[in-house]
Order: structure tokens, then sequence, then C-alpha cells
């Protein structure tokens, strides 16, 4: 098992690389071919969602999951409470509450994460 710090600092990189990811796309879409923000955003938010969760498995929890990846199940609900966790918080988040936004949901992914790759419901695909 990984100790703590180790997993962090992996989860940390994976973030940071598909925030890149996200950011990269939103922009190109946005400024570069004169997409807009909504779409652009999504399609943004997609990609990065897969990156994120491609580099979380093999890299982060890995040894939790024992060489096996996190069924369709489990990538479903981790979808869809990110895109839930998203719309309600930028929806409810109040002007000194912004830079929580990045923080909370990836606070909520670890521990769903550190929680499927443990439970053989959400292994195996």
């Amino acid at each position: 098992m990984k100790p703590f710090k180790h997993r962090i600092a992996r989860f940390g990189a994976v973030g940071i690389a598909s925030t890149a990811v996200h950011a990269a796309i939103l922009t190109t879409l946005k400024i570069g071919l004169q997409i807009g923000t909504g779409p652009a955003n999504l399609v943004g938010f997609l990609a990065a969602f897969g990156v994120s969760m491609y580099g979380q498995q093999r890299f982060t929890f890995n040894d939790r999951l024992q060489g096996q990846r996190i069924n369709t199940v489990g990538l479903a609900i981790l979808f869809l409470i990110n895109a839930l966790a998203a719309l309600l918080l930028g929806q409810f988040a109040k002007a000194g509450w912004v830079v929580l936004l990045p923080i909370l949901p990836a606070v909520i992914n670890y521990l769903l994460l550190y929680t499927f790759s443990g439970s053989p419901l959400f292994r195996g695909r």
C-alpha cells in the first residue's frame, strides 16, 4: 500500500495534468475556433475527466485496484457526481468562495476513488 503522502502527490499530479487538458481544449475551442463557452467547456471537461480517470486508475490507485479498472457503473457514478458538483458549486458559490471550486470536487473525487478502488463492487472491466 502506498503511503498517504505519495498517493496525494500522484493524485495532485494527475489532477494538474487533467486541468491543463481542460484549459487547453477550452481555450483552443473558445478562442481558436470561436465556439461558445458552454460547448467548449463541456468538451474540455469530458476530455479532462477521461484523462483524470485513466491517470488516477493507472498511477494513483493502481495498488488498490489490483490490476483491474473501475467498472462502467463506478465511472458513471463518478461522472454524475462530478457534473452535479460542478453545476451546484458553480450556481451557489459566493464570490469569496470561488477559490474553493476546484478544491472541493478534488476532495470528493479522492474520497470516492479511494472507496471505489478498494471495493470489488466497482472493479473489474
